[in-house]
């Protein structure tokens, strides 16, 4: 059964995913939303997989493929055809270390998935085990301080909260508190609010001077901030059930991959185009922000109703 929670929870991931490639240190924003925003992705698909869907690993491999590698592919050949830096600029060498975008995501949780099939089920014990690795490879890389250009150095990191939210699927409370109401509005609110501003204290006072995302170094002060953020985000979202915003967010989330591959496109076309003819940054930024955020939502509806190949998918049938 499809968790809504989820859905809004992917939905509020991915427009903080936009919002933090578009702005800059301003208020520590971004630094809070880099603490958090990948690890809570890799969590909600590790907690998704179901083995049984997939009983062969050749025919997961192969989904799996369709539905992120090719994406992936499309998109840089778009990204290449479309975003100044390339077209305009002639900045190909940034190809030699890093994907366009954001789209090193979709190769990453590929790998990390082919590799989790098997540890998936294996029994509680040895996955704490799995996770503890993780995490002292993680430390491992973070001691080496490596650019983060090197995105291989987050496979780790990502494989650690893939497993981890695969872990907690075991756990039948986990789910009650994903599709029930346990606590009162006022309760979700508290801990939504009191989660993601423990993080952002967390990052304000001592994380910002690695100037690097918590996928690229491990310690459990960052692991506790990022957490934290992940579970006041879950509660936020549960609250959001319940209101007008449910369904937008909803479409949103259950949208992100499309999101993910153009956000970034969108917003080196707006900001090559745009910035010139507006100077003046209060007027510059928002409209920027509203311009992306509507040719998003304008891809969403291009790609699902006429090139769904792009992300994998079928054309539906009426």
């Amino acid at each position: 059964m499809r968790l809504v929670t989820l859905d809004i929870l992917k939905g509020i991931g991915i427009i903080l995913v936009v919002i933090g490639h578009m702005i800059g240190n301003q208020l520590n924003i971004r630094p809070w939303i880099y603490a958090f925003h990948m690890p809570m992705f890799f969590m909600i698909a590790g907690y998704c997989f179901d083995k049984h869907k997939y009983p062969d690993i050749g025919k997961f491999a192969w989904q799996r493929m369709r539905t992120l590698l090719i994406p992936c592919l499309y998109f840089i050949i778009i990204s290449i055809l479309l975003m100044p830096e390339y077209i305009v600029e002639k900045q190909y060498e940034k190809l030699k270390t890093d994907l366009p975008g954001a789209l090193w995501f979709l190769p990453m949780l590929f790998l990390v998935e082919i590799v989790a099939y098997r540890l998936t089920e294996i029994n509680n014990v040895w996955k704490i085990i799995i996770l503890s690795i993780c995490a002292l490879f993680s430390l491992y890389i973070r001691s080496l301080e490596l650019p983060t250009i090197h995105r291989d150095t987050q496979f780790p990191m990502s494989l650690f909260f893939y497993l981890l939210g695969n872990y907690m699927r075991s756990f039948y409370k986990v789910r009650s508190f994903l599709t029930e109401r346990l606590f009162s509005k006022i309760l979700y609110l508290i801990i939504g609010i009191l989660g993601c501003t423990l993080t952002y204290l967390y990052v304000y006072i001592d994380a910002l001077q690695h100037n690097q995302c918590v996928l690229n170094y491990f310690n459990i002060g960052m692991l506790l901030a990022c957490l934290s953020s992940i579970a006041g985000l879950i509660c936020i979202s549960i609250l959001l059930i319940q209101t007008q915003a449910n369904s937008a967010i909803t479409y949103i989330g259950r949208n992100t991959l499309i999101i993910m591959c153009v956000h970034c496109i969108l917003i080196s076309m707006v900001d090559y185009y745009l910035r010139p003819i507006v100077p003046i940054f209060a007027i510059y930024k928002p409209l920027s922000i509203l311009l992306v955020g509507i040719g998003c939502l304008a891809m969403i509806k291009l790609v699902n109703n006429y090139v769904p190949f792009l992300i994998g998918r079928s054309f539906n049938k009426k």
